[in-house]
């Protein structure tokens, strides 16, 4: 299911097709409880509703923190704080760990979709973000992108008269259903040197929750994950091909900006590996998810009590005075980055 708007209401929704050539009905989905919420017709809903870009204007979010151009000054990849810290304070007077996410200007489903020159300024935000990390705790990157197959029941409806907006009907468009943004994106997770307790996950018998660090991820994934080229020029053919049996939506994984690279099904055996990593590197915890079908899942932390909010809202304010001072002790303008 994607989400969608009127303009006042976000809502999750998901097109049963009429047929071969027939409009679909598209059924509405509580966000909250999971529970159907009615339906509407194909030309009532796409009138009414549009797909949700939370990325539309990175540099209007409360976490940007800079933007890589080309060498004509076009903004090329984007580069913000999740709005949600895996792990606000990991001890006294610690900052928390960021956790940043790199997403190209220019709208694109998936990396599989993006022009070489983006690629080439994803691995200069990489490389950027690599470095910061290494001075917060020595900090070390892994990197991750949860990407989908292009919306095309929505596209189908909306204009069902163009041609590239059609699809075989024997061959359904699947999405990554880890995915609930409609743009590729690029998670920078924070792995420390040492393990260090989790302040913020006690274990019901009171004791301490020892997050690994980087000591929790291998090379590696494993299973059914696909290598990729690291080279930017052939980077995006390769994510298409082996994405391709998986209805074009896949997972990714790449420990630093230089190191290896995988992709993998959304819903396979290597990301079930790679969450569990995850949640050991945070001193998180990684489950069968039902929403999945038993898929493994991170369980994030949440930022529904107002303490919790103010206090991430304090950490990012933080990270951003952070970045900024890593950048301009680099004669570097954060919104300005230079790509490679």
């Amino acid at each position: 299911m994607w989400t969608y708007t009127d303009g006042a209401q976000p809502v999750k929704a998901y097109r049963q097709a009429a047929g071969a050539a027939g409009a679909g009905t598209w059924v509405l989905v509580d966000q909250r409880t999971g529970n159907l919420a009615g339906s509407a017709g194909a030309d009532e809903f796409t009138r009414r509703f549009r797909p949700v870009d939370e990325f539309a204007d990175v540099p209007g979010l409360s976490g940007y923190l800079g933007t890589v151009t080309g060498a004509d000054g076009t903004a090329l990849v984007d580069l913000v704080l999740d709005r949600n810290p895996f792990m606000l304070a990991n001890g006294p007077g610690r900052v928390a760990r960021p956790h940043v996410l790199m997403v190209p200007r220019l709208h694109h489903d998936g990396w599989s979709s993006a022009t070489p020159a983006e690629l080439a300024a994803r691995h200069t935000a990489m490389t950027m973000v690599a470095a910061w990390y290494a001075t917060l705790d020595d900090g070390r990157a892994v990197f991750a992108a949860n990407d989908s197959a292009p919306n095309l029941d929505y596209r189908h409806d909306a204009d069902p008269a163009s041609a590239g907006h059609r699809r075989d009907p024997g061959s359904p468009v699947t999405r990554n259903p880890r995915q609930d943004v409609q743009r590729a994106h690029l998670h920078a997770f924070f792995a420390e040197a040492d393990p260090t307790e989790n302040h913020e996950s006690p274990e019901p018998q009171g004791r301490a929750v020892v997050a690994e660090g980087r000591r929790a991820f291998g090379d590696a994934p494993g299973g059914d994950a696909v290598a990729v080229a690291r080279d930017t020029a052939v980077l995006a053919a390769d994510l298409r091909a082996a994405a391709r049996p998986w209805g074009g939506s896949y997972c990714s994984y790449q420990p630093g900006p230089d190191g290896p690279g995988w992709v993998m099904p959304a819903l396979g055996t290597a990301q079930d590996e790679f969450n569990r990593r995850l949640a050991a590197a945070d001193g998180l915890r990684a489950e069968p998810d039902p929403k999945l079908g038993g898929a493994v899942n991170l369980v994030r932390p949440s930022l529904d009590d107002a303490g919790r909010r103010q206090a991430a809202q304090r950490a990012v304010a933080r990270l951003r005075a952070s970045f900024a001072a890593f950048a301009a002790g680099r004669g570097l303008d954060p919104q300005s980055l230079p790509g490679t």
